[in-house]
Formats: C-alpha cells, sequence, structure tokens
C-alpha cells in the first residue's frame, strides 16, 4: 500500500485535533489525528511542537492510516491513542 502525507508545513495544527489529507494508493483520504494520539505516535518526552511531534510520530501515524484504510472504504480516518495500543 502506497502512502503519501502531505508537506508537514501544510498540515493543520491549531489547537484539538491534526486534519490532514494522506493520498492511499493514489485516492485522497480525510484524517483526523487526536492530540493523545499524536502524543503516542510520537513517543518522545520532551515538548516540542504539535507540527515537531507529527513529523516525528509519521511512521507509526502511516502504519494506523494503512490499517484503517484497508478495514474501512468510507469516511474519514479517526486516529485515536488506542490505535497504537495494538
Amino acid at each position: 500500500m502506497n502512502i503519501l502525507f502531505p508537506h508537514i508545513d501544510s498540515i493543520y495544527v491549531g489547537e484539538g485535533p491534526i486534519y490532514f489529507d494522506a493520498i492511499v494508493d493514489g485516492v485522497a483520504v480525510n484524517c483526523v489525528l487526536t492530540e493523545h494520539a499524536l502524543a503516542a505516535a510520537a513517543g518522545i518526552d520532551h515538548v516540542v511542537s504539535r507540527r515537531e511531534a507529527f513529523a516525528f510520530g509519521q511512521p507509526a501515524i502511516r502504519e494506523v492510516v494503512a490499517r484503517q484504510a484497508r478495514d474501512t472504504t468510507v469516511g474519514p480516518i479517526v486516529i485515536t491513542r488506542a490505535e497504537f495500543r495494538m
């Protein structure tokens, strides 16, 4: 499965969840990443910006997007902290 994330500077990282579109096998998929999921994905023990945390967590986030993209064909992918306990 080929998954592309947008450039880190184009990801909306306001307060609350992070919204981004991933391109999964050529198809745009809306994704929502909760703040707790971001912390779990980044796996870092020091304070960094949310954008930096997303960059650190991209490999783990990519795995969750791939797993959920295989399991669903409709709607956005919502990534919660529970996804990283598997």
